[in-house]
């Protein structure tokens, strides 16, 4: 069942890729970098979600980071 939804998701990337990498202009080597980069990425947090469901999201680094800022503003009140 997981090797279907590694096959899937890579297919996906793989349309995205095939339908928007084109359409560039040819000129824009940046912008084509960055999409690259980030749906590279996008496919990578989706395999790495797939074999550790239990991954913590990004609200929960968030809350980590901004936790002790936040404990010093229950202090002013």
């Amino acid at each position: 069942m997981i090797v279907l939804k590694i096959i899937l998701v890579t297919l996906l990337v793989a349309v995205m890729f095939l339908y928007e990498f084109p359409r560039m202009k040819s000129g824009k080597m940046k912008e084509k970098a960055v999409f690259t980069v980030v749906a590279s990425a996008g496919w990578g947090l989706a395999l790495l979600l797939m074999f550790v469901p239990g991954l913590p999201g990004p609200t929960e680094l968030i809350n980590y980071v901004f936790r002790p800022i936040w404990s010093m503003f229950k202090f002013v009140e």
